[in-house]
């Protein structure tokens, strides 16, 4: 299985708070904080195509409850 990455920025008092929701889904993606700068933080995600639709309906739909932007997609 070929693994994909994307990287998600989000204001850095909701890091921890989508790091969690995301690694309660075991074998969804895996999640790695990459870094902050200033108020934002950075999550780099790596996943699988099997998972990708899912991952991005959690994403999509903790946009409705965080800041949260996919900043990159490879």
């Amino acid at each position: 299985m070929d693994t994909q990455t994307m990287e998600v920025k989000i204001v850095k008092k909701e890091l921890a708070f989508v790091d969690k929701i995301l690694k309660a889904y075991e074998g969804l993606a895996m999640v790695t904080v990459v870094g902050t700068e200033g108020e934002i933080g950075r999550l780099k995600l790596e996943f699988t195509e099997g998972t990708k639709d899912d991952l991005l309906k959690i994403l999509n739909d903790l946009q409705n409850k965080v800041s949260l932007e996919i900043i990159e997609e490879e």
